[in-house]
Order: C-alpha cells, then sequence, then structure tokens
C-alpha cells in the first residue's frame, strides 16, 4: 500500500527510487536497542537502589531517603518503558503518568511522616494541570477535539473522588481541590454546550447509546 509508515513499528519508511517501492525497516534492531537501554537503565537503578539502602542503614541505622530514592527510580524506569518507549497512545500515557506522578508524590508524603501535602496540593494540581493540558490537545486538535470528551469524563471522577476526601475532612487545604474539580466540571459542560450535536453524537458513539 502507499502507507508513508510502518503499521507494525511505526517506523517512516524508506522509498527505492528505482524500483518506486517502499522498503518496511528493521524493526527487530530497534527493538533490540531500545530494549538494550531499558535492562541497562533497570540494572543501574537496582544497583543504586542498594547502595543507597546501605548507606541509609549504616548512617541512620534505618531506612529513610533510600526509600525515597527507589521510588524515584521506579518511577523513573515505569516513565521509560510506558511513555517514552510504549506503543500506547498518547491520551493513555498521559493519563498513567498522571496516576504515577500523584501515586509517588503520594508515597513521598507518607514516608516523610505524612503531612497531607500530597493530597492537599499535589492530587489536585494534577487534576488542574491536566485539564489544561486536555484543553491544549483539543485546540491543537481541533479537527477531533470531541475524542477527548471521555478523558474530561475520567477527570471529573477523579475530581470527584477529590470531593469525597473533602467530604471525609482528610484534605488540609480544601480550595486547591474544589477548583480543580470546578475546572474539570466545567471543561466538559463547556465541550459539551459549545459542541452540540458532535459532542452529544462522540458521547452516544461511546457508550453505545
Amino acid at each position: 500500500d502507499q502507507t508513508d509508515y510502518c503499521p507494525l513499528c511505526h517506523q517512516v519508511l524508506e522509498q527505492d527510487d528505482e524500483e518506486v517501492i517502499q522498503l518496511y525497516p528493521d524493526a527487530r534492531v530497534a527493538t533490540r536497542r531500545f530494549r538494550l537501554f531499558e535492562n541497562i537503565v533497570l540494572f543501574l537503578s537496582i544497583v543504586a537502589e542498594v547502595i543507597g539502602m546501605y548507606v541509609d542503614v549504616t548512617m541512620t541505622k534505618q531506612l529513610d531517603w533510600s526509600l525515597i530514592l527507589g521510588l524515584i527510580l521506579i518511577y523513573a524506569n515505569i516513565l521509560l518503558r510506558l511513555a517514552i518507549i510504549g506503543k500506547s497512545g498518547y491520551i493513555s500515557k498521559t493519563v498513567n503518568m498522571l496516576i504515577l506522578a500523584i501515586g509517588l508524590l503520594l508515597g513521598i508524603d507518607y514516608l516523610t511522616g505524612y503531612k497531607g501535602w500530597a493530597v492537599s496540593y499535589a492530587f489536585p494540581a494534577g487534576i488542574i494541570l491536566m485539564d489544561l493540558a486536555i484543553l491544549i490537545m483539543m485546540i491543537v486538535n481541533r479537527r477531533n477535539w470531541q475524542s477527548y470528551m471521555m478523558l474530561q469524563i475520567f477527570m471529573m471522577i477523579l475530581s470527584g473522588s477529590g470531593i469525597v476526601l473533602l467530604a471525609l475532612d482528610l484534605l488540609v487545604y480544601p480550595y486547591v481541590m474544589l477548583v480543580a474539580a470546578a475546572s474539570s466540571l466545567f471543561l466538559f459542560l463547556g465541550t459539551f454546550i459549545i459542541g452540540d450535536r458532535r459532542a452529544r453524537n462522540e458521547l452516544k458513539r461511546r457508550f453505545h447509546i
């Protein structure tokens, strides 16, 4: 066919001017190269964590900052494998990395005595930044803006969990979460109302109504 890139490895095809055919690249070479890089990073992360734990125990007689280092190294390896080398779509990558980042900050907050800053500030700030990113992606991808409506619904659900935490009085400073919930709600309502028929058709298609 006349595609410009390989449907399997997504690399750009080469063209032979003499025979006017498109040649598929050797995807195995690139895959092996990335796999080797992943394994090297994983090995160095394990070595760094073991050394950090040894130094931590030797100096403080307990595991303290080395556990935080471990969380950061785990996040870095997942970021490399999922967001950079992974073959999933950019929307799913963005959502997964947001959830992992919030989990990382919650873990750091817990290991440092749990002051509540991760739930009260980092969690709603992540929601606000994600809503802003959705808005930017919709502006950039104007022809297919309705495809981001499911992501908007997910952000409202995520904001709803923050409202539950607010109702349980688990937030130190509740106003940031209220702003996050409002941003998710207004972004969806704005898309639904301004999008009119295209927005309704997208929801019907997604939910098989």
